[in-house]
């Protein structure tokens, strides 16, 4: 009897673990790996500040209207905004919309590395 209440005990710790972990949080250079391999890289800003100036090949999905994104849902997804605060939201509205390959820009376009386009 206490062998399968720790079987059920460690099932259920494992399938809490991964539905919390279910995004990472990367830096530049892993977003770059991710771009070079197909990752779609999606801008959570308004469209005033994506036309300012974005990551090049993002497609501008303000963080309002992320729920009506139409990847299919094993889709490697790169999410960032200006900070890091507006994609954590939109990671997590993925996240409850139950795409599986989600990445997320660590401190956001403040922190990239890359070059930018207007």
């Amino acid at each position: 009897m206490k062998r399968i209440v720790s079987f059920l005990l460690l099932f259920v710790f494992l399938l809490t673990a991964c539905a919390t972990n279910s995004y990472q949080t990367i830096d530049t250079n892993k977003a770059l790996e991710l771009i070079d391999d197909g990752a779609v890289i999606i801008d959570v800003r308004t469209v005033e500040e994506f036309n300012r100036e974005h990551i090049p090949n993002a497609v501008n999905i303000p963080l309002n209207d992320i729920e009506t994104v139409g990847y299919d849902k094993a889709t490697t997804l790169i999410i960032y905004c200006q900070t890091g605060i507006r994609s954590k939201e939109a990671v997590q509205k993925l996240v409850n919309l139950g795409y599986t390959s989600l990445y997320n820009l660590d401190g956001g376009l403040l922190n990239w590395g890359g070059s930018l386009e207007e």
